[in-house]
C-alpha cells in the first residue's frame, strides 16, 4: 500500500466513524425524541426527523440502518489492512466496500429528495451526513481503483439497486398521512374564536383549533395548506389560527433550556395586533410572513423586519397599542393554559389540532391529506 494510498484509508475510516456516531446519535432522537441539540418541537430537523419517513416499516429508523450500513463499511476498511486478510479475503472486503459505497450514495440521493419534495425540510444533521456519505463513497472507488479492484461498476450498481428496492420499499409501504393523537376529558377554556383568525366559515359548526408558533417551520407547512384543505371540507369545518409562543420567555409551560424560538412572544403579539387592527392586512402580512410556495425555502423573518411590516401596515402607534393592550395579556394567558393542558406526552408538539377534546398533532404532505386528517377528529 502505497503513502497516498495509506492516506485516503486514514481519511476514510476518520470520517466513517463520524458519520457512523452522527447516525446512532440521529436513530437514538428518532426513537427517543431526546439528546439532539437544535431538534426541539417545531424545528426543520424534529419536522424530518419526527415524519413518517424517517421509519421504515413505521418501526425501523432508518438511521439505524445507516448505522449498520456504517458499522459494516467501517469495519471492511479496516480488516483490508489486517494480518489476517489473504489476498482471496481482500478482494472481498474491496468488493463489499464498492457494493456499500453504491447503496450510501443511492440511498443519500433518496433521502435528500425526500427532504426536498416530501417532508419539505431539511435536518442540518441528515443533510452532513448524506453528505459525507457521499464523499467517503467517492473515495473508496478511488482507493478501489488505485488498488485495482475487479468488477468495480458491476459491484457499485448492485449498491445502487439495494438502495433503489429500499426507496421502492419505503415509497410504497409509507402511509400518507400520519397524526399523533390525544384526548383529554376536562373542559377547556378557549380563546374567543370571533376574536381569533379563522379559516374557513366563521359560522361553521366545527370550529378546530390550531395552536401554532410564527417560527415553527412545520406550522408554516400546515399553515399554508390549510385553505385548500379546509375548503375541501365544505362550509361544515373551520379552522381558529391560535398562536402561541414556544418560548419560556412568555410560556411557563416551556422547559426550561436553550431557547429555540426566541422571539416568539414578540412575533405572537404582532400577528394578534395586526388582526385587531385590520383583519385583511392580517392576510397580507401573513403571506409575506410564511410565503405560499411550500417548495421555496424559508428563514422567518426576524423581529426587526415583522415590526416594520407591521408599523407599515398598520402604523406604530396603533401597533404599540395592541400589543400592550389588556386583551393581549389576557389572551395569553389562556392560550398558554390551553397549551400546558393539553401538553401529554406525545401530544406536546405543534402544529396542534384541538376540538372536543381531541388533541392532533398533523403529518400530512398534500392539503387532501390534511383534510382527511381534520375530518377525524370533527366526525
Amino acid at each position: 500500500m502505497t503513502k497516498d494510498t495509506g492516506t485516503l484509508r486514514k481519511t476514510m475510516v476518520v470520517l466513517t466513524a463520524i458519520v457512523l456516531l452522527l447516525s446512532v446519535i440521529l436513530c437514538i432522537h428518532s426513537v427517543s425524541g431526546h439528546g439532539l441539540i437544535g431538534c426541539n418541537q417545531g424545528t426543520n430537523c424534529n419536522i424530518v426527523l419526527g415524519s413518517r419517513w424517517s421509519f421504515l416499516f413505521g418501526i425501523i429508523p432508518v438511521s439505524a440502518l445507516a448505522a449498520g450500513a456504517y458499522l459494516t463499511l467501517l469495519a471492511c476498511i479496516l480488516l483490508t489492512d489486517s494480518k489476517w486478510t489473504g489476498p482471496q479475503e481482500q478482494e472481498f472486503l474491496f468488493h463489499a466496500i464498492l457494493v456499500l459505497s453504491g447503496a450510501i450514495t443511492g440511498s443519500a440521493i433518496w433521502f435528500i429528495w425526500l427532504q426536498s419534495q416530501m417532508i419539505r425540510a431539511f435536518c442540518p444533521y441528515c443533510m452532513t451526513a448524506h453528505i459525507l456519505g457521499i464523499v467517503i463513497s467517492v473515495m473508496s472507488v478511488i482507493w478501489c481503483i488505485r488498488q485495482k479492484t475487479n468488477h468495480i461498476l458491476l459491484n457499485i450498481l448492485i449498491g445502487i439497486l439495494i438502495a433503489t428496492a429500499l426507496a421502492v420499499v419505503q415509497f410504497t409501504t409509507t402511509p400518507r398521512t400520519l397524526a399523533e393523537r390525544g384526548f383529554i376529558n376536562e373542559p377547556l377554556r378557549y380563546p374567543d374564536a370571533k376574536e381569533m383568525p379563522i379559516i374557513g366559515n366563521p359560522d361553521a359548526k366545527h370550529k378546530v383549533t390550531m395552536l401554532f408558533d410564527w417560527q415553527c417551520s412545520h406550522c408554516r407547512r400546515t399553515h399554508i395548506m390549510l385553505p385548500d384543505a379546509v375548503s375541501t371540507l365544505g362550509d361544515s369545518v373551520a379552522v381558529v389560527c391560535c398562536p402561541v409562543s414556544m418560548s419560556r420567555e412568555c410560556n411557563p409551560h416551556i422547559s426550561p433550556g436553550i431557547d429555540r424560538f426566541a422571539g416568539s412572544c414578540t412575533f405572537m403579539r404582532i400577528g394578534l395586533a395586526i388582526w385587531r387592527n385590520n383583519p385583511d392586512a392580517y392576510r397580507e402580512y401573513e403571506e409575506w410572513f410564511f410565503g405560499t410556495d411550500l417548495a421555496q425555502g424559508w428563514n422567518p423573518p426576524t423581529v426587526e423586519q415583522a415590526t416594520a411590516k407591521a408599523e407599515q401596515l398598520i402604523g406604530r402607534d396603533r401597533l404599540n397599542d395592541a400589543m400592550q393592550s389588556r386583551w393581549m395579556d389576557n389572551f395569553i394567558r389562556i392560550v398558554n393554559e390551553l397549551f400546558g393542558r393539553t401538553s401529554r406526552g406525545t401530544t406536546s408538539a405543534i402544529p396542534r389540532l384541538i376540538y372536543d377534546g381531541h388533541i392532533m398533532i398533523p403529518d400530512a404532505d398534500t392539503p387532501t391529506d390534511l383534510a382527511e386528517l381534520i375530518s377525524e377528529i370533527t366526525q
